[in-house]
C-alpha cells in the first residue's frame, strides 16, 4: 500500500506543483514574439530622377506589438535600375518607371510601389499678365515643374534660371523669380523664361507679359 506524504513534505510538494503550473502558464511569456508581417511606408509615392524618398519598414508581431525594423530589413526594388536603397531605407531615384520596393526580414516581407518620373514641362505664374512700371516696379514669378508620371509637381522657383527676352526686366540674384521692371519695352509683350538643367536635356517654361508706363 502506497503511503501518503508526511505533513512536513506537503509544503515542498505544493511549491513544486506551483512552479510546474507557473512554468506551463508562462511558457509563451519567455518566448520572443514572432514577426508576422511588414508594412512599407514611403514619404511620397512618386519621386523625380535624382530625388530621394525615405522609406520605413514597420513590423507587426504575434503579440500585436509593432516595431520599426527599417534598419534590419533587406531592401530591394524591381525592376532594378530605378532606385538604389540604403540600409537606412533612403531611396535614390536613378531611372524612370514604376518600381516595387520590398523589405524582407527572415521569411517575412512587405512591399510598396514608387513611381519615378522625369521633368517634362514648366509652367510660370502669373501668365500673360500686364504690369504697370510706375505702379509696381517688380513682379514675383513662380515656376512649377510637371513630371512624366502625370501627377507629380514641384516648386522650381529657386532652382531654375530666370531670364527675360529684353533688358526691360532684370531678375534678382538673391530672391529667385523676382523681376524688376527697368523700363517700358518698345514692343510688347516680352517673354519670361524659366530654365531647368537638373537633368540631361534642359526643360524650359515661358510666359509673356505686357509692361505699361
Amino acid at each position: 500500500m502506497t503511503s501518503l506524504p508526511t505533513r512536513k513534505a506537503w509544503p515542498a510538494l505544493l511549491a513544486l506543483a506551483a512552479l510546474i503550473l507557473i512554468g506551463a502558464g508562462c511558457k509563451d511569456f519567455f518566448t520572443d514574439p514572432k514577426l508576422t508581417s511588414i508594412a512599407v511606408n514611403a514619404d511620397q509615392s512618386s519621386v523625380i530622377v535624382g530625388g530621394t524618398d525615405q522609406l520605413q519598414a514597420v513590423g507587426t508581431y504575434d503579440n500585436s506589438d509593432t516595431k520599426d525594423v527599417t534598419a534590419s530589413v533587406k531592401w530591394t526594388s524591381n525592376p532594378t535600375g530605378l532606385l538604389t536603397i540604403s540600409t537606412g531605407g533612403l531611396a535614390t531615384a536613378t531611372g524612370t518607371g514604376s518600381a516595387t520596393v520590398k523589405a524582407t526580414l527572415g521569411t517575412i516581407s512587405g512591399t510598396t510601389t514608387i513611381v519615378v518620373g522625369t521633368l517634362t514641362s514648366i509652367t510660370i505664374a502669373p501668365a500673360g499678365t500686364t504690369i504697370s512700371k510706375a505702379a509696381n516696379g517688380t513682379q514675383q514669378f513662380t515656376a512649377t515643374g510637371h513630371y512624366s508620371d502625370g501627377t507629380t509637381t514641384q516648386d522650381l522657383t529657386s532652382s531654375v534660371t530666370w531670364t527675360a527676352s529684353t533688358a526691360d526686366v532684370t531678375f534678382s540674384t538673391t530672391t529667385p523669380g523676382l523681376g524688376t521692371i527697368v523700363s517700358v519695352p518698345t514692343t510688347n509683350p516680352i517673354t519670361i523664361t524659366a530654365t531647368s538643367s537638373a537633368q540631361t536635356g534642359s526643360i524650359v517654361g515661358t510666359t509673356t507679359i505686357t509692361i505699361n508706363p
